[in-house]
């Protein structure tokens, strides 16, 4: 009979291990190089995260909580692992009822595709070279910004300002760019930025000079670093 009792406390005890297990687990996770605007009980700043073991394509997933003992730094792709276990005692509704803490930093690697990011003048396009605009004769100037994935420029008469569909600091396709209706007496200049801007399937970038290629890499405009 007291074997049958010591047994019985044995197997109560497992299982409690086992439970105590299973509402703990350490899983491997990606950081994005950047947070971005999200909602949780108001507007924010999220991390972008993966789990598993390899970086999706267009996979990245708003975080909306913290991740206690991670030290996070803009610019930078991060692969860790995190212990996630349930919370103790009352938690609020608009809260999450796990706890998540850095448990180790596997990787941490700048990421290429923010090399794109800066105000760039236009050098060249197909033959033009030093385009200027059209009322002010300025330079003509574009912005990208990676993190939020958007391009802004001035094409000569009019602006111009799309989406980064693609980056990932070789690889570039941008959107349909959505440009001001002007007429101006001189459209070369504007139609070859048009055009350069739709035909663009690669980047390089080498001593404050931006070139974007086609998807032979025929170089279609090159740029100059503002900042």
């Amino acid at each position: 009979m007291k074997s049958i009792f010591i047994l019985l406390i044995a197997v109560s005890l497992g299982a409690i291990s086992c439970q105590n297990e299973n509402d703990e687990l350490v899983e491997t996770w990606f950081i994005n190089s950047a947070k971005v605007d999200c909602t949780g009980a108001g507007p924010m700043k999220c991390l972008q995260i993966q789990k598993g073991e390899e970086i999706q394509s267009g996979e990245w997933m708003f975080f909306y909580d913290s991740i206690e003992g991670f030290d996070y730094v803009p610019g930078h792709i991060y692969q860790i692992k995190v212990r996630v276990s349930d919370k103790e005692g009352e938690i609020p509704m608009d809260a999450s009822s796990k706890k998540y803490e850095l448990v180790e930093v596997v990787a941490k690697n700048p990421d290429p595709k923010l090399r794109l990011t800066n105000i760039w003048k236009v050098l060249k396009v197909g033959n033009i070279e030093n385009p200027k605009d059209y009322k002010s004769g300025e330079a003509l100037a574009f912005e990208f910004d990676a993190s939020a994935k958007t391009y802004f420029g001035n094409a000569g008469c009019n602006t111009i300002r799309g989406a980064i569909k693609e980056n990932d600091g070789e690889r570039l396709l941008l959107g349909p760019g959505m440009s001001t209706m002007m007429a101006c007496p001189n459209m070369e200049a504007e139609n070859e930025i048009k055009q350069a801007l739709e035909a663009a399937r690669s980047y390089q970038i080498q001593s404050n000079t931006l070139s974007l290629q086609d998807s032979v890499g025929n170089t279609l405009m090159t740029f100059q670093a503002i900042d």
